[in-house]
């Protein structure tokens, strides 16, 4: 037997249980700054003439050796121009932007003091409808056409288990889990379960930074798949455990439970009832029950290797 399944089965059968973690911590006293730079709105529209300062203030984003007539077509591209209106109409300022940023920065602060708030610049996704946030150090990108409402005509057309992510609720999610996915290693072990445990710490980091985000939010699924995930956790559990899935290093394993998609793949006739990402679910519950346990610091947290986090866990559902 696997040396893992078996200091498992030990923990599981010695272990007991622990009430529910509180990650809902007062962050009312710490002091954060927000910085928000609205390129979408000084960009698109914007005369030409007024390229040069724009480039000098946005090297990162304007690259000089793309020529100026690019970039003078894309502040006049038409359907640039439509997708403006729809933006400014949600966010005509930044009312709606600020208290979401400020909650995040402030909760991230709480646990890693050394935190520095990024610049946050918000512009368009060129219509990639996945791209949410980026997180780089000192500077953080929101593509903010992605967070218009599920219900916006400029979404028609597009899935909608991708769709129904379009929303203002999903800012906050989305730049928490590219701050996440900075402070969490990859794994160096590609096998399915240290990659579910990889997804899960982001998850769960994502949860601190915004404890009263719902989970159905941070996962991204409709109120039916979350349900879904909820009444089949045991049932998916055991299949891993019977096709012995969780040592496996199948990269189709990513594309089967843990890449973004509408259902999870066990080739069955009612996958398509199934949550996507169900790899990942299942790794922010193993996670969820080493916290419960062991109480470690977040940075305890990111530095335990997934042998230490599973095997503490006891994780058994049920």
């Amino acid at each position: 037997m696997n040396r893992w399944i078996w200091l498992w089965l030990l923990a599981v059968l010695t272990g007991g249980c622990s009430e529910e973690d509180d990650l809902d911590v007062d962050v009312s006293a710490i002091p954060v700054e927000v910085r928000i730079d609205r390129f979408d709105k000084v960009f698109y529209g914007a005369d030409p003439a007024t390229l040069p300062a724009l480039k000098e203030k946005y090297p990162f984003l304007l690259d000089a050796s793309v020529p100026d007539s690019v970039w003078q077509a894309k502040m006049r591209d038409t359907l640039l121009l439509k997708l403006k209106k729809q933006v400014d109409s949600v966010y005509p300022g930044n009312s709606r932007i600020e208290p979401v940023l400020t909650d995040l920065f402030k909760h991230i602060k709480y646990y890693f003091p050394r935190f520095t708030e990024p610049r946050v610049i918000t512009l368009y996704s060129d219509w990639d409808y996945t791209k949410r946030a980026y997180y780089a150090d000192s500077l953080a990108f929101l593509f903010i056409d992605n967070f218009l409402g599920s219900e916006n005509p400029i979404y028609n057309g597009i899935p909608r288990y991708i769709r129904i992510t379009e929303t203002p609720a999903h800012m906050g999610p989305a730049l928490a889990e590219s701050v996440a996915a900075a402070l969490v290693p990859y794994p160096r072990t590609h096998d399915l379960l240290n990659k579910m445990i990889y997804y899960g710490k982001i998850l769960y980091l994502q949860k601190a930074f915004l404890p009263h985000t719902p989970d159905s939010v941070l996962l991204k699924y409709p109120a039916e798949k979350m349900q879904w995930a909820k009444d089949h956790e045991a049932d998916v559990w055991l299949y891993f455990l019977d096709n012995k899935l969780l040592y496996s290093t199948d990269p189709k394993l990513d594309a089967r439970f843990l890449d973004w998609a509408p259902f999870s793949k066990f080739y069955t006739a009612v996958d398509n009832k199934s949550a996507g990402m169900i790899g990942r679910y299942i790794g922010y519950r193993i996670v969820g029950e080493y916290m419960r346990r062991e109480k470690p610091s977040l940075d305890e947290l990111i530095r335990a290797d997934a042998e230490t986090v599973f095997i503490k866990s006891k994780y058994k559902p049920e």
